[in-house]
């Protein structure tokens, strides 16, 4: 799945987590999509014209934990549209 996919999955709400294979043991709670709303439907999908996204970053000592790690930063999720991310 991508990011929009799962935004839509989570009944167009934000706060969902992700990982990617890539990040070991981080994990990013998404908490925005540009020009989105919490609540709007997601038109165009999967790729909505690849808006960027924004998700705060945490870090533990392991996957299963990775939620209450400590905060690494926020930043902006790269490649939103690819089929790399899954929910965490």
């Amino acid at each position: 799945m991508n990011i929009y996919e799962m935004y839509h999955a989570n009944d167009n709400c934000f706060g969902f987590w992700v990982r990617r294979a890539t990040w070991g043991n981080t994990v990013a709670k998404v908490i925005s999509i540009e020009g989105v709303s919490e609540g709007d439907n997601l038109y165009n999908m999967p790729y909505c014209g690849n808006n960027s996204s924004c998700g705060i970053f945490h870090e533990a000592d392991s996957k299963e934990n990775a939620h209450v790690g400590n905060v690494v930063g926020i930043e902006e999720l790269l490649s939103p549209g690819t089929f790399q991310y899954e929910f965490a």
